[in-house]
């Protein structure tokens, strides 16, 4: 039974931590288990025997299936209960961590973390609709909303030193089990601390384009994997999958009375921006930290080292961010954004050299540089697709700024694995792979950064 009937009641002070406190586990658990796999990465490769040009999926699996499946997550929330949702999410993620923790082989692994990133697709737009219906009064879900934020930033660097630890002390199978505990605390706080969410009848779930969007992404993902390991007619073949899936997604799409996404969201130039920002944030910088935990680890460091050496990156978006507010009221929101993924391209490149130059004269530098530049660009990036918009397209809008965070996530992943395997290839060497790994991202930081000075140009002609 549910403390609460009422999702909308607003909540006395002395009860405001309880409810606060499942749905920030909840998506603590999503951002921690996204964070934890990247230290356990080179340990958990070699003991399933992944191929090198498959360790990629070991990471994008999760994103794929996490930002592919958003939409039709928090429809779903919508559809059948925020709380009802979110809890199945949890018991779903609770089982997938034990099955990726006992896999013995790639392909089990691979089906179990992908199951995880689709139920964090539907814990993530639970958790942030509950905040929105049960924290009524303002002053409240302004708070709460805080919280939430602390606790996202929170995640990341929580999940580096974890999963170090664990790895380090037990196996990369510990950082797979230690999720299901925390999932089945944080379902019994949901089940205790928050509301009956009421059901809607009338929400269109749209199934059949949600596995079109998969299959596109998930054939583009294979064929960015594949150059360099196979042959131009498969690579092809995925691609021309991609776009029929594509095209067959766009028709249906424009035929439909309840779209996906509702027609004129992509109409706002800074709503576009906004996006823009935050997937080239993502498809630069996700990758990044894959290729560093690998690069530091081969050149001697512990699991644990290696997380506490990139911890400095996430303490610096928490503090960096602080500094947005006060950038965005003297520059504009446009360009904090795209300066901040320039100064983001800059501050990559000197990473290439992690592990070979001393810690503290290149790659903590590098860190602090990079997270006090991208920090304010995602904050001004979310203002601007969040900007402007009617009640009931928020959750849309919502939903498309995670989206776009996770498929670029794992676009640039794979983007970038396919880069170091060519490399490799070509120069018959592993040597020079984290360089042109590195150099990848910081050229994708960088096209973000010029694509978004065309578009706020556009918008002054």
């Amino acid at each position: 039974m549910s403390a609460y009937s009422d999702a909308g009641a607003s909540l006395p002070i002395r009860r405001f931590w309880a409810p606060i406190a499942a749905i920030g586990l909840a998506q603590f658990l999503v951002i921690m288990n996204n964070a934890m796999i990247n230290i356990a990465l080179p340990s958990l490769a070699t003991e399933l025997a992944f191929a090198p040009q498959n360790e990629s999926w070991i990471v994008t699996i999760y994103l794929l299936a996490f930002g592919s499946l958003l939409l039709l997550g928090g429809k779903v929330a919508d559809a059948l209960g925020h709380r009802r949702v979110l809890i199945t999410g949890l018991i779903i993620t609770a089982v997938a961590a034990i099955g990726a923790g006992f896999a013995d082989s790639s392909g089990f692994f691979l089906f179990w973390r992908g199951l995880q990133g689709a139920a964090a697709a539907f814990v993530s737009p639970a958790a942030v609709a509950l905040i929105s219906t049960v924290f009524a009064e303002p002053m409240q879900r302004a708070k709460a909303f805080g919280v939430y934020g602390a606790v996202t930033g929170a995640g990341g660097g929580v999940g580096l030193i974890v999963g170090g630890a664990l790895t380090n002390a037990l196996s990369w199978r510990w950082v797979m089990f230690v999720s299901a505990p925390i999932a089945l605390v944080a379902v019994i706080g949901a089940a205790l601390a928050l509301p009956q969410s009421k059901k809607r009848q009338h929400q269109s779930i749209r199934p059949f384009s949600v596995l079109l969007v998969i299959v596109a992404l998930g054939a583009l993902l294979f064929a960015i994997t594949r150059v360099g390991v196979s042959g131009v007619s498969e690579i092809t073949l995925a691609l021309s999958v991609g776009l029929l899936s594509c095209l067959a997604l766009y028709a249906l799409e424009r035929r439909a009375h309840e779209p996906l996404v509702p027609q004129g969201i992509f109409d706002s130039p800074l709503r576009c921006l906004g996006l823009i920002t935050v997937g080239s944030g993502a498809l630069g910088l996700t990758g990044v930290f894959v290729v560093l935990s690998q690069q530091m680890q081969q050149y001697g460091m512990t699991p644990l080292e290696a997380g506490l050496a990139t911890l400095p990156y996430p303490l610096g978006m928490v503090l960096g961010a602080q500094f947005a507010p006060r950038l965005i009221a003297r520059f504009t929101a446009q360009k904090v954004a795209v300066t901040g993924l320039g100064l983001s391209a800059i501050g990559v490149l000197p990473l290439a050299f992690s592990g070979i130059a001393p810690y503290t004269a290149v790659t903590l530098p590098a860190l602090v540089l990079l997270s006090f530049a991208i920090a304010p660009a995602f904050v001004a990036g979310t203002q601007l697709a969040m900007a402007h918009l009617a009640d009931e397209h928020t959750g849309i809008a919502g939903a498309l700024l995670n989206a776009a965070s996770e498929i670029g996530g794992a676009i640039g992943v794979a983007a970038m694995g396919a880069t170091g395997m060519v490399t490799a290839l070509m120069t018959g060497s592993n040597a020079p792979v984290y360089g042109a790994a590195m150099c990848t991202a910081a050229v994708l930081l960088a096209a973000g950064s010029l694509i978004g000075v065309r578009v706020i140009q556009r918008r002054r002609r």
